[in-house]
């Protein structure tokens, strides 16, 4: 696999994953649970007050504690 295609491919999932974490964000407020996007902007990693609790996570697993947040609510 060409290496230029790989970076951009990489670069593509991160602007999408950076997207998605801002909008569950956004929509997880109201459940009462914050995110501190510019923590993964600068350090890349999130944190993230959820119940009383804060967790310091990658990009990746801010994605998942936030989508599983959401569908939790959904379920409920």
């Amino acid at each position: 696999m060409d290496s230029n295609y790989s970076g951009d491919l990489l670069d593509h999932r991160n602007h999408w994953l950076a997207e998605q974490i801002r909008q569950m964000s956004v929509d997880t407020l109201s459940l009462g649970t914050y995110t501190c996007n510019a923590c993964g902007e600068v350090s890349g990693e999130y944190i993230i007050d959820y119940s009383g609790k804060t967790f310091r996570l990658s990009d990746v697993e801010t994605y998942a504690l936030l989508k599983f947040i959401l569908e939790a609510e959904i379920n409920s």
